[in-house]
């Protein structure tokens, strides 16, 4: 979640940094799982969805709700064995590929960090063509340095427990979430023995 003008981005990015899914437009103080709730990237998580498979999922932070195509880490209570701990650091490395992403915006857009527009309406606008114009850049190889400053959101989100109660997701949906996380954890616990 990239913070900007107290209006929050929700992305997501394949792994060249590229966004594939931009919602913008909620303010800065709505939690990051209602900002899912009300786009339509919640809607293409559901079961049965043909937008992701159910064999593939995203991935997200603590604050997002663990389902089917969203893994989260394990909650962290002082109590992980080794297994979670590998989970989770491994979905952490996974993740990393959006933060660089969003350091990169903002380092091309560095205006993103401060925009002072009388026009609020226009903002999210502003902030999805920004997007759009990184993945123009990525395409066309415009390389340009990550900004140094780190997302105190993202950084924020990493350090939280899992936090996403806010958003209602299927008991059914969330306990498939459940079994492919655990089914992971276990693939990766086996690999390392």
């Amino acid at each position: 979640m990239l913070t900007c003008c107290h209006k929050l981005l929700q992305a997501v990015c394949n792994n060249s940094m590229a966004f594939v899914d931009c919602y913008a437009g909620e303010v800065g103080s709505v939690h990051d799982s209602c900002v899912l709730r009300c786009s339509s990237l919640f809607q293409k998580l559901q079961p049965g969805s043909p937008y992701i498979p159910a064999d593939m999922h995203l991935v997200g932070d603590p604050a997002y709700p663990l389902m089917q195509r969203l893994l989260v880490p394990f909650k962290d209570t002082g109590r992980l064995g080794g297994r979670e701990h590998k989970f989770n650091r491994c979905l952490s490395s996974a993740r990393c590929t959006i933060e660089r992403a969003f350091a990169l915006l903002k380092g091309r857009f560095r205006r993103l960090k401060s925009l002072n527009m009388t026009r609020t309406d226009s903002v999210p606008k502003v902030v999805v063509a920004c997007c759009v114009l990184h993945n123009i850049c990525l395409q066309q190889q415009d390389d340009i340095e990550a900004d140094d400053d780190t997302d105190s959101t993202v950084a924020a989100a990493a350090n939280d427990g899992e936090t996403s109660a806010s958003v209602s997701v299927s008991s059914a949906d969330h306990r498939a979430g459940i079994r492919k996380r655990d089914d992971i954890a276990d693939m990766l616990s086996v690999r390392s023995q």
